[in-house]
């Protein structure tokens, strides 16, 4: 993803559209994928990095030990033309690159990515839908590789978004270390110095927001009159937000509860409240409660995301129906 000045932030999780942007300009890149992991490793199965012939990349497949030696590989294997399967780590030909304790990963560098495919992905992505890519790992095409072809089944859901309604400093600092953790974040709030310190986080109409919220979506209720979100709080129980937070004292949320009981919500509706939203018990800074907040939303997300994104090592061989969509996401393969 690139930063306000520009530039590309080199340890992003997502390294697609960087790859778009330097095979539209011209220049071959290669998506280099973690195939296989013996022992610890701090990245999980799937995470890539996208490196383009000038030597340029973006993204991270350890804690930064390997990543300048995978980008020149990378180079090398664009330069070749042909796909290649790496060893770091224990039992590797580069005996001067070390993992800690021990462990090792193999990654599969894939010079032959048709572009047609990566704007598919990158297209479902920007409209809020998953899709799937299909990495060759193993086979005659993947050089260094054994057994008979295989690929790696690599599934993208669309950026955590946080929704904010609400004003003050709270909402402020909750656009703020929210995007510094990575996710989409929009606000709405009704006070206008609140919108000019949130600068282009600022969004328009909140029941219009409330209609587009997704599954990967999560709200955050950050006013200290509470009569505010009474009228809000409706519209988002009827959402697919993976979380719903509001601010306030246990004995607000407990008004805040009964309130929407008498309005015929049921407990397991109630249940999807956290109030008072966040981790931190007496928060007394807004950024101290906005990291509180930001901390409990990730970890929310990260209870479906595992179960979401598996990856699976597929034969080539495997039945269509296997190799086909993801929930209600096509399948794009390379």
């Amino acid at each position: 993803m690139k930063q306000p000045d520009g530039s590309w932030d080199p340890f992003d999780d997502y390294v697609l559209d960087f790859a778009i942007e330097r095979m539209r300009a011209g220049e071959r890149a290669a998506i280099v994928t973690l195939a296989e992991i013996e022992g610890s490793s701090p990245r999980p199965l799937g995470a890539q990095m996208a490196v383009a012939e000038g030597g340029a990349w973006v993204g991270y497949l350890s804690g930064g030990c390997i990543e300048r030696a995978v980008a020149e590989e990378a180079v090398d294997a664009i330069r070749s033309g042909r796909s290649r399967r790496v060893r770091y780590g224990r039992g590797s030909r580069y005996i001067d690159i070390s993992l800690p304790c021990g462990s090792a990963i193999e990654l599969v560098f894939d010079v032959d990515v048709p572009l047609a495919r990566l704007k598919a992905i990158d297209g479902r992505l920007r409209h809020r839908q998953a899709a799937v890519m299909e990495v060759p790992v193993a086979g005659p095409a993947v050089e260094g590789s054994t057994g008979p072809a295989a690929f790696l089944r690599r599934t993208y859901l669309p950026r955590r978004r946080l929704v904010i309604f609400g004003l003050g400093p709270v909402a402020v600092q909750l656009t703020r270390v929210a995007a510094a953790a990575g996710l989409e974040v929009a606000l709405h709030t009704p006070d206008d110095a609140t919108a000019a310190a949130a600068g282009t986080h600022a969004r328009g109409n909140a029941e219009a927001a409330l209609r587009g919220i997704d599954g990967r979506s999560a709200i955050v209720f950050a006013f200290h009159d509470h009569d505010r979100e009474e009228r809000l709080l409706p519209g988002a129980l009827a959402t697919e937000a993976f979380y719903i937070g509001a601010m306030g004292s246990r004995t607000t949320q407990t008004k805040r509860l009964d309130t929407l009981r008498h309005k015929g919500f049921d407990e397991a509706q109630l249940g999807r409240i956290h109030g008072p939203a966040g981790l931190l018990d007496h928060a007394r800074s807004a950024s101290d409660l906005a990291v509180s907040i930001v901390a409990q939303v990730v970890a929310a997300a990260r209870e479906g995301e595992e179960r979401a994104a598996a990856m699976e090592i597929m034969p080539a061989s495997a039945p269509a129906g296997r190799r086909g969509e993801v929930g209600d996401t096509a399948e794009a393969r390379l």
